[in-house]
């Protein structure tokens, strides 16, 4: 009986033991299957960032009227026409009054204000009422745009902010304008705010009328980490958070991928929260939870999860518009164009000093010119100078043809790489 039971006790032992061993060889299985994920990595900068509202509005003229007659009649003779520059008290038009039996001097339409004419309603000989329009006047060396701003976005505009103005006049240009007016009461049918813009036309470039695309400036902040919209992403409660990358130090075993490679450092993707100063198009403003120097995913965080095994793609041109302003990466490619110059002037100067260097170059000319010298000579000399000097022929001829070789491969190099 005993005996029974100690058998079946050393059963039950031994099965705990394989299961114990199956156990742990599938987790170390599970740990080396582990692929590791690609994911775009890079350290963000400080830089500046500006937020921009982008809508579209309409320009009009601050000083504009409309040309009218006091009295009835026929117009007989407009004497500004569209573009006609004019002053203030100037005649526009001239209005014969046509009472019979009564011999009235014309009246003339004067206008108000000093500008440009725009616009002429009426023709010579056209029969008009009292306060009838004859023609428009706008002062369009300043302007003005009119804005509709959306109700969700009117809590950040303020008078004196910078308004960017672009048309499709001039395409390539950016006028600058200021918020001067704005209403206190939103539209109940269009639920926007009118918002108006000061505009100094002094080059003519806007007309009334045009039609704009306009770029407010909300915020703006010189010294902020920034990053692409896609490295970042939120939970329920409103919380933003990134993947910080970070080297694995634990003594997992690596992966396949990681054996194969040369190294075998690790990395993999830790998630961090982080403090939203704002966003801005498809970039974000960070004012705190990233530190100088760290990696953070930009691009492939759908996949992740906290401590992933990742594989880092470093320097990827994609990611270097949302890490680096623009001044340095014109900055960078003007340095690159300056190393390239540099290279180039180095391989073509250096062929030449291995060239001159070599003594195969100065030899061979020596040995050309020193065979016709023992030619013109050997009738003047005695015997015993001619050998020496075909002796001294011969071994510069030696010299050169060890080193001819070795000597020519190089040259060809050089002309090649001058030549391109």
């Amino acid at each position: 009986m005993i005996k029974r039971i100690s058998i079946t006790i050393l059963s039950v032992i031994l099965i705990l033991s394989i299961f114990s061993v199956s156990c742990k060889k599938s987790q170390a299985d599970l740990k080396k299957k582990e692929n590791p994920i690609s994911v775009l990595v890079a350290s963000p900068i400080k830089q500046p960032l500006d937020e921009y509202l982008d809508l579209s509005a309409e320009i009009k003229a601050i000083k504009e009227v409309e040309i009218s007659s006091d009295v009835p009649g026929k117009i007989a003779n407009i004497l500004k026409y569209e573009g006609s520059f004019v002053n203030k008290g100037d005649t526009i038009a001239l209005i014969d009054r046509f009472v019979i039996g009564a011999n009235y001097a014309y009246a003339p339409a004067r206008t108000p204000i000093a500008g440009y004419v725009t616009t002429t309603y009426m023709a010579v000989g056209a029969s008009i009422a009292a306060a009838t329009p004859i023609a428009n006047v706008a002062d369009i060396s300043q302007l003005e745009v009119e804005i509709q701003v959306p109700e969700r976005s009117i809590a950040g505009i303020e008078l004196g902010q910078k308004v960017l103005i672009r048309v499709p006049s001039a395409p390539n240009k950016e006028i600058e304008a200021t918020i001067t007016k704005r209403d206190y009461a939103v539209n109940p049918s269009t639920r926007t705010l009118m918002v108006k813009a000061l505009i100094d036309n002094k080059d003519r470039l806007l007309l009334p009328g045009m039609f704009s695309d306009v770029s407010i400036l909300l915020n703006s902040a010189d010294n902020v980490f920034v990053i692409p919209n896609s490295a970042m992403f939120s939970d329920d409660l409103g919380k933003n958070y990134i993947y910080v990358v970070k080297e694995d130090n634990s003594n997992n075993p690596p992966s396949e991928a990681n054996v194969s490679s040369s190294s075998n450092a690790k990395y993999r993707a830790y998630t961090r929260e982080v403090n939203v100063l704002f966003t801005s198009k498809d970039k974000v403003a960070l004012s705190g939870g990233l530190e100088e120097g760290e990696e953070v995913v930009m691009f492939g965080r759908e996949f992740l999860k906290n401590g992933s095994l990742v594989n880092r793609i470093e320097n990827d041109p994609t990611i270097l518009e949302y890490i680096t302003p623009p001044t340095a990466v014109a900055s960078a490619q003007t340095n690159i164009t300056s190393s390239a110059k540099a290279t180039n002037t180095e391989n073509a100067v250096k062929p030449n000093t291995a060239t001159a260097a070599k003594p195969s170059t100065t030899t061979k000319p020596n040995a050309a010119a020193a065979k016709p010298n023992t030619t013109t000579t050997k009738p003047a000399t005695s015997k015993p100078n001619t050998t020496a000097t075909v002796n001294n022929n011969a071994a510069e001829k030696k010299e050169n043809t060890i080193e001819k070789p070795k000597d020519n491969s190089t040259s060809d190099n050089g002309i090649y790489s001058i030549g391109g």
